[in-house]
């Protein structure tokens, strides 16, 4: 008689998620295969919605770790302070996206990888980079290239673990 044991590989789904209370960037990933979908403009509402059901597909998040990003960046405190106000503000909302979006995901059961801030900084304002770097030629803004590079940074970070 023969036994034949059979190991299952999970396979790697992660979404990339560029936190923001009114746009965020997101990108699915499915085993190094990445998907971009600018419509509708995500707002943080709408993936919350959503965030249970890509839990039971076995979805990973991947989300911008926007908590470890000051408050005023060095570059803006020359600004008058109704311009630094605005920025703090600004941040803040971000913050806010962020942790909620990750208070929720880990509430209902889902696993989070935070990453660093910047990853995507190098084509953020600049599609053609993108496009040459990573060969989607398709409509970008710069959030959903952030949600790419937080997405490629998790999927890699979890097929080494594999």
């Amino acid at each position: 008689m023969l036994t034949i044991f059979l190991t299952v590989i999970p396979m790697i789904k992660v979404i990339g998620i560029d936190p923001d209370m009114r746009k965020c960037g997101m990108v699915h990933c499915v085993e190094g295969q990445f998907y971009i979908d600018l419509k509708p403009k995500y707002t943080t509402a709408m993936i919350i919605e959503d965030i249970p059901v890509w839990i039971n597909s076995g979805y990973i998040f991947a989300i911008e770790d926007v908590n470890a990003i000051n408050t005023i960046y060095a570059r803006n405190r020359k600004g008058n302070q109704a311009v630094q106000s605005r920025i703090a503000q600004n941040v803040g909302m971000v913050k806010a996206a962020g942790t909620i979006l990750v208070d929720y995901i880990e509430h209902h059961g889902g696993k989070v990888i935070l990453v660093p801030p910047g990853i995507g900084k190098h084509t953020k304002k600049n599609a053609k980079l993108f496009a040459q770097l990573t060969g989607y030629t398709g409509r970008t803004n710069e959030d959903t290239r952030d949600a790419y590079w937080i997405a490629h940074y998790a999927y890699n970070k979890l097929k080494g673990e594999k």
